[in-house]
């Protein structure tokens, strides 16, 4: 009962035929093939050897030196320019290690958060982007305005 018979096969030759027709069955089984290949690829680990897949050229650096500088009711941060990148997005968070929320996104490498609460501790990070990508998050800088 839990065995195929040759009828069986052919029925299940004529449902393909049918979905795919005749021409697009060699498309089916590349496709097929190359997810068992990626699959088997993910399971053994072949990730981790990252020598079979190239980083993208286009893949962006995060922003260095972000520093931050209380002042009266403001913070002014400075970082600097990251190679390829063409605006940075600002994040800060009320607490160390986010949730960020992005607060600009803005081609200098200077800016001023203003309007903030006396005595309250903010954490920023800085992320650049090039339209098509975006860094990782720069190291987190904490900042309290007076």
């Amino acid at each position: 009962m839990g065995e195929f018979s040759i009828f069986h096969w052919l029925v299940v030759l004529a449902i393909i035929l049918i979905f795919f027709g005749g021409r697009r069955i060699p498309e089916v089984m590349k496709g097929l093939g190359e997810g068992i290949r990626s699959f088997k690829d993910g399971m053994s680990g072949a990730a981790a050897g990252a020598g079979t897949q190239a980083a993208p050229s286009n893949s962006l650096v995060s922003p260095s030196g972000l520093t931050a500088k209380s002042g009266e009711g403001q913070v002014v941060l400075n970082w600097g320019a990251a190679n390829g990148a063409s605006s940075y997005n600002l994040k800060r968070s009320g607490t160390s290690g986010g949730p960020y929320a992005r607060i600009a996104s803005i081609s200098a490498t200077s800016y001023t958060d203003a309007g903030l609460p006396p005595g309250s501790v903010f954490y920023y990070v800085v992320s650049s982007t090039n339209g098509s990508a975006e860094s990782d998050n720069s190291v987190e800088v904490s900042a309290t305005p007076a």
